[in-house]
């Protein structure tokens, strides 16, 4: 019984936090939403739109991946 009240706790604590991560979710604007996270490697994310900060390394790889890409 002690198994069964542990999972109704677990299982009410996982609805809550999901319910509090959708409610942050829909208070970031629409149009401060990134598409998607472009750079392989993040210092972490912006609290207030949740977009990820790219390392110095990761910004340097996607420019040169741009350069290769443009003298194509």
């Amino acid at each position: 019984m002690n198994k069964e009240v542990k999972k109704e706790t677990l299982s009410q604590d996982l609805v809550g936090k999901t319910k509090a991560n959708l409610e942050q979710m829909n208070e970031i604007k629409h149009g401060d939403k990134a598409a998607s996270d472009i750079y392989a490697k993040s210092e972490g994310k912006d609290p207030e739109t949740g977009v990820e900060i790219p390392t110095e390394a990761s910004v340097e790889e996607a420019k040169e991946w741009v350069d290769n890409q443009n003298q194509m």
